[in-house]
């Protein structure tokens, strides 16, 4: 057994490699064992560390390796070749406009980048398979997750990061004190400008501020549950909202328009359910919006249709003017008097379940509540003033 003079020659023994008697190992030891005694004897080099270990990792044999008269002292501290160098660096750089986040492999690790990346959009983040280095896109959300998984992780962190994030760490513990938002009902940190436009239109109505956030472009975080119709408004996500018979009714999503003073507003009526629609809406507001201020600016092809004899009763026919406080279209297109005047809505009440009208979707695309409401005809027949019964 002379020619077992090295760690090396140690490890193919022990991973039955060599024609001789079998080193028995214990079972949790085989496995390592094993794989870094298959790696040498295809001729790739120890690292410092895979040495350390498999030096403890032999020791407990040395008295089989005796009985097989191999020199166990000597071959433990001999190498068949110098060490593999590994890089071990690990950093977190601002490299040519991206965060590049370097580590050796190390499962803890992968899975904290793995949790980084499933936060962001897919383009913002790279790595190249077969490599130690993970590129970010040079964002503030980035730098938030990277730092809050790495920065205790003894990482050489680029000092213009830190900054950032300390900075952003700043903004998240105080707010109010950065970010132009509504906090405790009030709008701060907005310019002079901002301020008088928001006086003069909702004076300090903390709920229509809420409402408008999309308009003056505040950020608000919601911090109550809904309780009705009017609160799930406000509290919505984006500029759309919609809302479904079978959870709402249809007079209830009226009354917080109303309420939310959302004058003027634009109805977007579905052509054929158009007549039932109207004489829904113009019913419930009878008492609230004057004829006179409501305008239909279509008519339906059917020159006896029950709709257009309708508008004609109701006195729906009007010019469209600073007064106006209701104009009712079609999805189809946008009347020619709508785009000559200067009215412009409040809200849009889409009445239409297909929202794929081009035309008219680009008109109302900057409008901040767009609340759509369709379904069963009996949502539209469900309310009651009085003795008319729709």
């Amino acid at each position: 057994m002379n020619n077992v003079t090295t760690i090396e020659d140690l490890l193919e023994c022990a991973a039955n490699l060599r024609s001789m008697p079998v080193i028995k190992l214990e079972s949790s030891d085989m496995t390592i064992m094993h794989s870094i005694g298959r790696q040498v004897f295809k001729g790739t080099a120890l690292t410092d560390r895979q040495l350390a270990l498999m030096q403890e990792k032999l020791t407990p044999y040395k008295d089989q390796f005796i009985n097989l008269e191999i020199d166990f002292d000597f071959a433990i501290g001999q190498l068949r070749q110098p060490l593999r160098q590994i890089d071990r660096s690990k950093y977190i750089k601002i490299i040519d406009g991206m965060i590049h986040v370097r580590f050796p492999f190390r499962k803890t690790d992968i899975i904290s980048i793995q949790t980084c990346s499933s936060q962001l959009d897919s383009s913002e983040y790279f790595h190249q398979k077969g490599t130690h280095v993970h590129q970010f896109a040079y964002t503030e959300l980035a730098t938030l997750k990277l730092l809050d998984e790495f920065k205790d992780r003894s990482f050489d962190i680029d000092s213009e990061l830190v900054e950032v994030y300390n900075e952003i760490k700043n903004i998240e513990s105080s707010p109010e004190k950065h970010i132009t938002g509504i906090f405790d009902g009030q709008a701060k940190n907005i310019t002079t400008k901002l301020e008088n436009t928001i006086k003069d239109e909702i004076g300090n109505d903390s709920v229509k501020l809420i409402d408008r956030r999309f308009r003056y472009g505040l950020n608000y975080n919601l911090d109550f549950t809904p309780k009705n119709i009017t609160e799930d408004i406000i509290s919505r996500k984006e500029i759309y909202f919609h809302s479904r018979p079978s959870d709402t009714k249809l007079g209830d999503v009226l009354d917080s328009l109303h309420d939310l003073d959302r004058y003027p507003i634009l109805v977007i009526l579905d052509k054929d359910n158009a007549e039932n629609q109207l004489h829904s809406l113009i019913t419930y507001y009878r008492d609230m919006v004057d004829a006179s201020n409501q305008s239909v600016l279509f008519r339906l092809e059917d020159k006896n249709a029950g709709f257009n004899q309708l508008v004609k009763d109701r006195k729906l026919n009007n010019w469209v003017d600073k007064t106006t406080k209701i104009v009712y279209i079609t999805n189809k297109k946008i009347p020619k008097p709508l785009l000559t005047s200067t009215w412009e809505p409040e809200a849009v009440l889409i009445c239409d379940n297909t929202r794929n009208y081009s035309k008219v979707d680009k008109y109302v695309s900057n409008i901040d509540l767009q609340l759509q409401v369709n379904g069963q005809d009996s949502f539209w027949n469900q309310l009651h003033f009085g003795s008319e019964t729709l």
